[in-house]
């Protein structure tokens, strides 16, 4: 099938849509990226014959920076020595026919595709919007993703007069539009404007004076305001401006629509990307459908050979099943949901969990760990679940890892496999911010309900006294997006997914993560450090309180969860060993 019959097939636009604008590079500058990118024209491009290790930087770099890839590829990495890896043509256009030839004989003689794991690629989305962004990294084994850091970069900026959010498509083409277009830039002039009061506000009440730091003298700890030492003031006052600034950013960033567009870098495996693929193109979502069609164009000049079940029958079998199974799933929800009635108003609850943790646990803790004995993993479990002193299978788990208490143990110290003998899911109902926050941790299983305007989570912020003008604007704004988001679910014209571009960040959102045991306990501490944004910091404290009310016998294994509620200026201590990073490394 051609790639414009394929296009016809998925029911996607002829172009992309605002806000992408091609970017301009000289000849020069086309002909470096040539060597290395895909395009230098389009919003979807892959990356190649880069060493790894600048790939992982740029894209590091790529996520608090408001540069294109590219553009951050010239300014900051592009050097002469990099020359060594512009390719053959001759030589590269060789190997792929051979590389061709033993795809196709291994998929013929062995119908085995494991293969296709061995090889990976990285891949740039740029201005995306918050739902395909969320889209792409819902794809979880054998990837990764690095975004546009609403923490560290304005989402503010505009290009030809035209603030940066996602003109979506099946809207654009409707009666809706001109209120959309309204909605989103009172949304963005709010953002910009209230950035600046928040900013006020928290200097206001975080005062540089009052800030605590360590004497570099003496090591004690001092407000601000009685350092001597010129360098660290120098230093703290940067860092205070920093973490001052993210703070901000944190606390308005509710405002931002999600239609609003970032940058997304991608890392898959060949066998991760060609799912990832074929998912995309199973969109109710004409972007989202539109960005894995884009990418197969790109990845296709370059692996064609992982991607051969896209194009296929194959493909096409896949993307069918897949939206029958959502459609199936709707159809079923619809005819019983009616009949159930809503009774819990918890913004984070325990909905399952596993009754027989304790026992799975020690028996697998003893299990792996003999040595001289051969018992079968039955004979043991057979034997803890005789044992009626609780007391005993509870130090048997505690025994197992009594270095937990140790001060040098961090999030990377990780417990053993045992622990992921057993599960815990719980529901949040917070806002759609935190979910993206939440949404990265890659193995559990997140699912999502469909945004919707019903509700909108509240920050103590807004209702404090030099806040006033926030909290009218805040609320305008939801009144604004509820009232489109309705019209658009009741219209025939459009298809209901499309409402949700018609949602802010600020927007409360029903989702559950069911993960074992071994990895809530990474993920609580990683959620809880000081300089995480405090609205997760807090949902991932409830949510490990969730679990150790059910498993009380846990608590050891929860031993590195921060459980202070307000850091304030959470990132402020971090931030002051930055500065003194690069202070040593400007020395040298």
């Amino acid at each position: 099938m051609s790639l414009s019959a394929l296009r016809e097939q998925l029911e996607i636009p002829s172009q992309y849509p605002f806000p992408y604008k091609a970017e301009k590079f000289s000849k020069e500058e086309k002909k470096i990226l040539d060597n290395f990118f895909t395009n230098t024209n389009k919003p979807v491009f892959a990356i190649y014959n880069l060493p790894q290790e600048v790939v992982g930087a740029m894209f590091s770099r790529y996520s608090r920076s408001e540069k294109s890839v590219r553009r951050l590829f010239l300014d900051e990495f592009w050097n002469s020595s990099l020359s060594l890896y512009k390719k053959n043509n001759s030589k590269l256009h060789k190997a792929m026919e051979r590389t061709k030839k033993f795809y196709q004989r291994v998929f013929a003689e062995f119908g085995d595709d494991s293969v296709i794991q061995m090889g990976s690629i990285h891949v740039a989305f740029e201005y995306v919007s918050q739902i395909a962004a969320k889209a792409i990294e819902d794809q979880r084994i054998g990837s990764s993703y690095i975004e546009k850091s609403t923490r560290y970069v304005n989402f503010g900026s505009k290009i030809n007069n035209h603030y940066l959010y996602m003109e979506a498509p099946e809207i654009k083409n409707s009666k809706f539009f001109k209120e959309y277009i309204k909605v989103n830039n009172f949304a963005f002039d709010s953002y910009n404007k209230h950035f600046e009061t928040t900013l006020k506000y928290l200097e206001n009440k975080y005062k540089i004076e009052d800030q605590i730091v360590e004497d570099i003298n003496t090591g004690k700890s001092i407000k601000y305001s009685e350092v001597k030492d010129k360098g660290l003031r120098i230093k703290v006052l940067q860092a205070y401006k920093r973490a001052l600034k993210a703070k901000a950013f944190d606390t308005i960033r509710i405002f931002l629509p999600t239609s609003t567009v970032t940058n997304l870098g991608a890392h898959f495996s060949g066998q991760s990307a060609e799912n990832a693929i074929n998912k995309m193109m199973a969109s109710s979502h004409a972007e989202v459908r539109l960005l894995g069609f884009m990418a197969y164009g790109e990845l296709n000049e370059i692996i064609p050979n992982f991607l051969q079940k896209i194009d296929h029958k194959h493909g096409e079998i896949m993307r069918a099943y897949r939206k029958n199974i959502s459609e199936a799933q709707q159809k079923i929800s619809k005819k019983y949901i009616k009949e159930i009635e809503n009774k819990d108003s918890n913004d984070v609850v325990i909905v399952d969990y596993d009754k027989d943790a304790d026992i799975k646990i020690a028996s697998q803790i003893l299990f792996t760990g003999q040595t001289k004995s051969y018992l079968s993993k039955t004979s043991i479990v057979n034997w803890v679940k005789k044992k009626k002193n609780l007391k005993k299978i509870h130090e048997i788990i505690n025994e197992a890892v009594s270095d937990r208490k140790n001060n040098n143990i961090n999030r990377r110290h990780k417990l053993s496999r045992a622990f992921e003998q057993a599960f815990a899911e719980i529901e949040f109902y917070t806002d759609f911010g935190i979910y993206r926050d939440l949404q990265r941790n890659r193995l559990s299983s997140t699912e999502r309900l469909y945004l919707n305007t019903n509700e909108i989570e509240i920050p103590k912020e807004y209702r404090q006294k030099g806040m006033e003008s926030v909290l009218t604007d805040y609320k305008k704004l939801h009144k604004m997006t509820k009232g489109l988001n309705k019209k658009i679910l009741k219209s025939k014209e459009l298809p209901f997914s499309s409402a949700e571009y018609v949602s802010i960040l600020g927007h409360k959102l029903r989702f559950n993560v069911r993960a074992n045991i071994r990895q809530w306990v990474f993920f609580s501490k990683l959620r809880t450090i000081p300089g995480g944004h405090s609205s997760y910091r807090n949902a991932m404290q409830k949510a490990t309180k969730e679990i150790l009310i059910k498993m009380p016998y846990l608590s050891e294994m929860f031993a590195k969860v921060d459980w202070v509620k307000d850091y304030g200026l959470g990132r402020f201590k971090a931030e002051i060993k930055t500065q003194e990073k690069l202070s040593k490394l400007e020395k040298k």
